[in-house]
């Protein structure tokens, strides 16, 4: 007789995390890099506060990541398709304490960010931004997604261009990341 194949064992929380920052600090180093390329490396310095102050950008972002967390619990208590993103999210995740889920959020609000917001925004405009981050976050996380990625995708491309900075659209993402996995943790270490 055969023996049935084990069953696949999930990567450990800490491998999830290294492996994300990872891929993370190589999104950062691609923006830089095709930065420099374009001789955009200024672009950074241009655009990290914004024109607004780094009070009212980070005073927006909190607002801003507050609501979209928000919206993203409203989704995952009407729509099945969310809640099974969400509980994959969880399957990745379980274990993962509060520190290195705050270095993963900051490491990935930090890359997206510089990527999207800056040299893909800086090159192509809002449009261009908002395509790029739906495209590849759409194929990575869910189809279901979407149009929660178009809406976080404007909103963020938004609050750059509207002058407050990566310093708003990265508080912004990293606020409502943080809000979200915390959540996802919790209701579904509630869950039977």
């Amino acid at each position: 007789m055969s023996e049935a194949p084990e069953p696949e064992r999930p990567a450990s929380p800490a491998a999830v995390v290294v492996a994300s920052v990872a891929v993370f600090a190589g999104l950062f180093g691609a923006a830089l890099w095709w930065l420099s390329v374009r001789d955009r490396s200024a672009a950074l310095a241009e655009v990290a506060v914004g024109r607004h102050g780094p009070l009212l950008a980070s005073a927006v972002g909190l607002g801003l990541g507050v609501v979209m967390a928000w919206l993203g619990n409203a989704a995952s208590r009407r729509w099945q398709g969310v809640r099974e993103v969400e509980r994959l999210a969880h399957a990745s995740l379980a274990g993962v304490g509060d520190k290195a889920m705050v270095t993963l959020v900051l490491t990935g609000a930090v890359a997206e960010e510089t990527f999207f917001r800056l040299a893909v925004q800086d090159q192509f405009g809002l449009f261009g931004s908002v395509a790029a981050s739906v495209l590849l976050n759409s194929w990575l996380g869910n189809v279901r997604l979407t149009p929660f990625v178009l809406v976080h995708a404007v909103a963020l491309g938004l609050v750059v261009q509207s002058g407050f900075g990566l310093l708003g659209s990265t508080t912004a993402h990293a606020i409502m990341n943080y809000l979200t996995l915390r959540r996802i943790q919790c209701s579904w270490n509630e869950s039977p």
